[in-house]
């Protein structure tokens, strides 16, 4: 201990290495819990399917396709995984879950007897309330992409982060056709 201040100034940048180490790992695990929570939410829309395939069995003169789409919208929910972060296997489910729901509005709308029956109304305001809690979930999901992306981008993180934590940007989930439709586009360079 010839120089305690060396000693001192050396424990300080280990120290702040290894919060800012901690705070990238922080960062990517409430990412990756948002990732897990926009699936359960997904998976929640599985409680409606039984019942809404009864139903469908139950009208099946009138749309002959929708059980198709509803069993296609059960098995893209049921590939989805916590541990793996897949946006084409969610992209897939939603744009399913959206075409189920706007099946069954348009055969709501086509057919007046099932258009008032109580059980097509309440599946139809639960898969619009599961679709909003989706919604949502994404939303924290890119919020937290977001901030584990700027968190290994800027300085000082950033060093650490080559140094030694060594993780990769992830990618935010951007439904598909939403881009497109709108006429500005930002220039980000």
């Amino acid at each position: 201990m010839e120089n305690p201040i060396i000693w001192i100034s050396l424990g300080i940048v280990v120290l702040a290495i290894v919060i800012m180490h901690n705070t990238i790992i922080s960062r990517m695990n409430r990412a990756k819990r948002a990732w897990a929570d926009v699936i359960t939410y997904e998976k929640l829309k599985g409680d409606v399917l039984p019942e809404l395939h009864e139903v469908a069995n139950e009208f099946k003169e009138f749309e002959s396709g929708f059980i198709q789409k509803v069993t296609s919208m059960r098995e893209a929910i049921s590939s989805l995984d916590n541990n793996v972060i897949d946006l084409n296997a969610l992209k897939n489910a939603e744009e399913l879950a959206k075409s189920v729901a706007s099946s069954l509005k348009a055969t709501a709308e086509n057919y007046p007897e099932l258009g008032s029956s109580q059980i097509i109304m309440d599946l139809m305001a639960q898969i619009a309330d599961k679709n909003e809690n989706v919604a949502a979930a994404i939303t924290i999901y890119n919020r937290g992409v977001e901030d584990f992306n700027n968190s290994i981008e800027m300085v000082p993180l950033n060093l650490v982060n080559s140094m030694f934590s060594r993780k990769e940007k992830l990618n935010t989930f951007v439904q598909s056709g939403t881009v497109e439709s709108y006429d500005y586009k930002p220039n980000f360079s």
